[in-house]
């Protein structure tokens, strides 16, 4: 790198991806994997070709033959719990800004510049969360199911919460 501002770029994309990409994308997951016919994980058999008897079966009862082509109840339950604990926090979890031991640091400049981030993290929530609000009003985000987007919320309970961004990828 030959200048201050690809250093920065880099940066920034090292530190998006391993944080707030990979909080988006792994804490959201259960809620879409967590119900087998969304993703299932595994297909035992190709789209029939039509004019077989296998595509009249298909055509006569297409649940029926869904069914028969993914997953065994056992293997969706394996992978659904697998993916249940990959989507969890932990108690001891240190999320994106925060330092739980006050030794990482007594450099003035870095604490200042942390405390900064952690103001910028706690705007960047209540953006998101006024966002949601006004998203909610939208007349085509309708139905029974009106969640609100918490993904990119910077903190969080343990537990599966669909919010928070730890400091690091970690399985």
């Amino acid at each position: 790198m030959s200048t201050r501002e690809a250093l920065i770029e880099t940066l920034t994309t090292i530190v998006w991806i391993t944080s707030g990409h990979h909080a988006a994308v792994n804490f959201g997951q259960y809620a879409y994997f967590g119900y087998m016919p969304n993703h299932p994980t595994m297909t035992r058999l190709l789209i029939p070709e039509r004019d077989t008897p296998e595509y009249a079966q298909m055509l006569s009862n297409p649940e029926a033959y869904f069914l028969k082509t993914v997953s065994s109840q056992g293997e969706a339950t394996l992978i659904m719990a697998t993916v249940e604990l990959l989507a969890q926090h932990l108690a001891d979890e240190e999320y994106l800004g925060e330092r739980k031991d006050p030794r990482w640091t007594s450099d003035a400049s870095a604490i200042e510049a942390l405390d900064r981030l952690r103001k910028a993290l706690l705007d960047v929530e209540k953006h998101v969360e006024d966002r949601v609000k006004c998203a909610n009003t939208i007349s085509h985000r309708s139905g029974p199911t009106m969640l609100d987007y918490t993904l990119l919320a910077p903190y969080s309970e343990p537990g599966l919460t669909f919010r928070g961004i730890p400091n690091s990828i970690s399985i």
